[in-house]
């Protein structure tokens, strides 16, 4: 999601969120043993309410990525379904669902972006489990229609160099995942972030809506020190972040959600806030109105936030 090279400026640009809903975009999410983050609307027939629990995510679908490839299993059921994201690599990772449509090889797809597509024709976004530092889990459930799909990281020059992880969903009748409880709900509007309630200190469920008509995404990042929304922007901006860091960063990412074409889908992210500064980010990405101007994002227009987990 850099902006130099071909694969990083197609980071950003993918995330260019319009109205155009019902065409494009994919469900993947990640999972926490203590991050939570979350979608659901009112009384969507998505929304099977349940606690869940270290079981629970015993038996959820794993992703782990490493900074050489995603280590997950080939096969998902269709339907709502919980996923879990690891990052056991080095450096920050996200995990794309991307559907691609009859006939479409990654090569293609990514020949077809290359040539200036920012949707490749056909192929959706079903979402995913956005930026997350080495170390960090993240929790995410969502619904997934059958196809075929690649997962994919966008993070910086990622898409060339970790290659994407094949997977089929397939409809086999099984029973939706059960959907955790809400604490929290969180709508991704034009251009801001609102919760309905703080977020207290402890694991916490956010349930996340996007009421359109533009696509967003919500990466989190826990501030260290007294780092400013400046310094994590000039950061995001301009580190390369596919390579290890050689200073101390302003934040660290602790997972998220991504952009899906069906904004009228709804999700849930878990995970365990500790007090301190977190800061939620949309990084989308904004038509240029100038070819050799500077790529500005939905943070630019205001859709980033500091929210404060009290003690």
């Amino acid at each position: 999601m850099t902006s130099a090279p071909f694969l990083d400026t197609l980071g950003l640009m993918r995330m260019l969120a319009t109205a155009q809903g019902a065409w494009k975009h994919s469900l993947l999410a990640a999972a926490v043993l203590g991050c939570a983050c979350a979608f659901a609307s009112g009384a969507s027939p998505d929304a099977p309410k349940s606690k869940t629990s270290a079981s629970a995510s015993a038996s959820a679908f794993k992703i782990v990525a490493t900074d050489g490839l995603f280590e997950a299993p080939h096969r998902l059921s269709a339907g709502l379904r919980h996923i879990v994201f690891e990052n056991r690599g080095r450096q920050m990772h996200e995990a794309m669902l991307i559907k691609l449509p009859d006939g479409m090889t990654p090569a293609a797809y990514f020949a077809a972006a290359k040539a200036g597509a920012t949707f490749p024709e056909g192929a959706l976004d079903y979402s995913g489990a956005g930026l997350t530092a080495p170390g960090e889990r993240v929790e995410i459930w969502l619904r997934v229609d059958p196809g075929e799909y690649m997962v994919v990281c966008w993070n910086g020059k990622h898409p060339g160099s970790v290659p994407q992880h094949l997977l089929t969903v397939v409809a086999d009748g099984a029973a939706d995942d059960p959907a955790p409880r809400e604490d929290v709900v969180l709508r991704l509007a034009d251009f801001r972030f609102e919760l309905d309630r703080p977020i207290e200190n402890g694991q916490r469920v956010l349930r996340v809506e996007t009421p359109g008509p533009s696509m967003h995404e919500l990466d989190i990042f826990r501030m260290r020190g007294e780092a400013t929304l400046a310094d994590l922007e000039r950061w995001y901006k301009e580190e390369d972040h596919a390579l290890a860091h050689a200073k101390p960063t302003p934040a660290d990412a602790m997972g998220g959600v991504s952009d899906q074409h069906d904004i009228h889908r709804v999700g849930w992210l878990r995970r365990t806030f500790t007090p301190g500064r977190y800061v939620f980010t949309c990084h989308l990405s904004l038509p240029k109105a100038d070819k050799d101007g500077p790529q500005m994002s939905h943070a630019d227009l205001g859709m980033i936030r500091e929210v404060v987990v009290a003690p």
